[in-house]
């Protein structure tokens, strides 16, 4: 949870909370440590620690730098423009003695080194906190508990099944920043409602239903649950496959499973689910698993971070937690609505690795999260630029030292060293490596970077495709590429351009025989990430035309109604099959892994800087006015959409209206 005050705001609440905690004559212990740190800026966490013998009913703690200045923060109302002072938020105010509540925030050297201030307030008796500095790779404290712990004792926060997560009505970010401020809100609940995850062995047991209950803490707000019918023996299965063994003992201690999706509850982000919910309709989807991205360093920590989201996949007793790697120096090499933070000739290698790849190991590698199936996938849209952008310059560069493979082949490293942890490397989708020089040049040079790690082919999973995009499983009117009309192959219509796959299913299984015969494992699995590629509504079609003319036959047969396949930035697709393992052969799951609602990328060209992620830009790609260049067709990009990430309620709305099965 994070609020930021603007300067000069919340000073009297703050002192307010002290002498709430004067009153108590309750001392704490205040600790001051750095996380992270590179060459202009850095993430700090700080440590309030209850060792009194009472109970501590609001706390506040302020600081002081030399030249070092925060940026933005979490779990805690930050005020003031140096000195700093950061209180309580109500729900974590309250310490009972020995326990311990933290909050962090990212800040920015400006041109000086990362400093260890003092820290003072009432709450953290007169000697004052101490400092410590510690790197990525350092031991987490095993004694903080953030936002997100299980409750303790009466009176503390319960987890996500009573616990309510509000946004205010303005914010359009990912996390819920606007303009440097954020409106995230959890209030505590005193009833907990069923379990939220979805459970499937197969597609046949995965037919869920949405009920709706309300949390009692506070505000009232509804959450939903979602409750599937699981045989005995799928029952079965999830319990075997569950290992109490910590994730940094040796791998036999634990009992890898072929699919981490089959038989297990998945987990439910919380942050999405509540954005969800505040949307008309939006509980028919709020209780689907959905991926959480790591796009950046800052996004490992802020709002509640991935280990915020990790203790939330513990409180909800799931089994299977899915999030992005999503952050290779060069990113999104050939557009510009994902711009990365890191570049290559900015040492951006060396920051992926230390700043970025080693924290999230280091989270991953706690114990506490050693029962979890814990799901990667592995940077988005990235080999697959590779295969077919070398002429751009950007892309040229990913594709040497210090790139794509080098840096995908070190996350690979890294993870594979996690029992618990099951990476899917990311092939784009049909309608980009679909024609078969790019099929057979991709699976060459996606097959050699996974083959080349330290693991070779089991350092993977699997593969996922359509990845944030929308071509369908399948076009039901337009079975067979080879039919002739009006004497040519569908194929060759202007929508397929020669390219034999109109859908990602028959794509994800020939990927997977093709990996196969080049020496992966037998048990290799896909992923199809159907969040946005159902396409119904009112615009489906239902049935073949009857047209002689063959772009005819093919505009009035299909139901993916771009202008174009290659039209990628906010399409008006519609919610595609739910989340449910072993859908078809070879297939380890439907998934969705770009949450809806999320923005592809800014529509104007005339657009203000993300203020958490500068380097977005405006791509043409998702602007209405503009055409597709290769294509000379409309981009058919919705209009008034935010930078990539950030809530898109209008996009939100469209995706429900055009699901496909339709929604409860």
């Amino acid at each position: 949870m994070i609020t930021i005050l603007k300067k000069g705001s919340g000073l009297s609440a703050v002192l307010g909370l002290a002498m709430a905690a004067a009153s108590q004559g309750a001392a704490a212990e205040c600790t001051y440590s750095v996380s992270n740190e590179w060459s202009n800026g850095f993430t700090a966490e700080v440590s309030v620690t209850n060792d009194g013998a009472s109970a501590i009913d609001g706390w506040d703690v302020s600081w002081e730098y030399s030249n070092n200045r925060i940026t933005n923060g979490w779990n805690a109302d930050i005020s003031g423009d140096n000195p700093y002072t950061a209180s309580d938020l109500g729900w974590n105010g309250a310490l009972q003695p020995g326990q311990t509540v933290s909050f962090g925030f990212q800040g920015e050297t400006n041109g000086g080194s990362v400093e260890q201030p003092e820290l003072e307030g009432t709450v953290c008796g007169d000697s004052g906190g101490t400092s410590s500095s510690s790197t990525a790779s350092s031991e987490p404290d095993q004694s903080s508990s953030s936002a997100s712990s299980e409750p303790e004792e009466t009176g503390q926060q319960c987890n996500w099944y009573g616990t309510t997560y509000s946004l205010c009505e303005t914010t359009q970010s990912g996390w819920g920043w606007e303009d440097g401020e954020s409106c995230i809100a959890r209030s505590t609940c005193e009833s907990q409602p069923e379990p939220y995850g979805v459970v499937g062995e197969d597609s046949s047991s995965s037919e869920s239903s949405v009920a709706s209950s309300s949390s009692s803490a506070g505000e009232s707000s509804s959450s939903s649950s979602v409750s599937s019918s699981v045989s005995s023996s799928s029952q079965s299965s999830a319990v075997s496959s569950s290992s109490s063994s910590s994730s940094s003992a040796p791998d036999g201690d634990y009992e890898r499973v072929d699919n981490p999706f089959a038989g297990t509850e998945w987990y439910v982000d919380p942050v999405w689910a509540e954005k969800a919910m505040g949307e008309p309709g939006g509980e028919a989807i709020a209780g689907y698993n959905t991926a959480v991205w790591m796009d950046r360093i800052g996004a490992i920590t802020d709002g509640i971070g991935l280990k915020g989201h990790l203790d939330e996949a513990v409180n909800q007793g799931v089994d299977t937690f899915m999030f992005v790697v999503y952050n290779l120096p060069n990113r999104d090499c050939n557009a510009l609505a994902s711009n990365g933070e890191l570049l290559i000739d900015e040492n951006g290698f060396e920051i992926y690795q230390q700043d970025y790849i080693a924290p999230i190991k280091e989270i991953l590698s706690q114990p506490k999260y050693s029962d979890l199936h814990i799901v990667a996938i592995i940077e988005v849209d990235s080999l697959p630029n590779l295969v077919t952008n070398t002429d751009v310059p950007s892309c040229q560069e990913a594709a040497g030292p210090g790139g794509y493979v080098d840096g995908i082949q070190h996350a690979l490293n890294e993870l594979s060293d996690l029992p618990n942890v099951y990476s899917y490397v990311d092939i784009a989708h049909s309608g980009w490596l679909g024609w078969s020089d790019n099929f057979s040049e991709a699976v060459q040079l996606i097959g050699d970077t996974v083959k080349g790690t330290e693991k070779g082919v089991d350092s993977i999973a699997g593969y996922v495709t359509n990845s944030a995009n929308y071509t369908p499983l399948e076009e039901p009117y337009l079975p067979d590429p080879s039919l002739q009309v009006g004497g040519q192959p569908v194929r060759s219509a202007s929508f397929y351009e020669w390219n034999p796959y109109f859908g990602e299913l028959e794509f994800a299984q020939d990927w997977r025989d093709a990996m196969i015969q080049s020496g992966f494992p037998s048990d290799i699995g896909m992923l199809i990430d159907t969040g946005r590629n159902g396409w119904g509504g009112p615009n489906r079609p239902e049935g073949v035309s009857d047209s002689s003319d063959l772009d005819t036959y093919v505009d009035e047969s299909r139901i993916d109604r771009r202008y174009h396949r290659g039209n990628w930035c906010n399409q008006p697709g519609g919610v595609g099959e739910r989340p449910q393992a072993n859908p078809e052969p070879g297939i380890d799951a439907y998934v969705w892994v770009k949450p809806q609602g999320e923005s592809d990328g800014v529509s104007t060209p005339d657009f203000e800087e993300d203020p958490n992620d500068p380097n977005k830009q405006h791509d043409g790609m998702c602007n209405p006015e503009e055409n597709n260049e290769d294509a000379s067709v409309p981009t058919g990009a919705l209009p008034n959409a935010p930078h990539a990430g950030r809530w898109f309620p209008e996009a939100f709305q469209l995706y429900l209206e055009n699901a496909h099965p339709p929604l409860d």
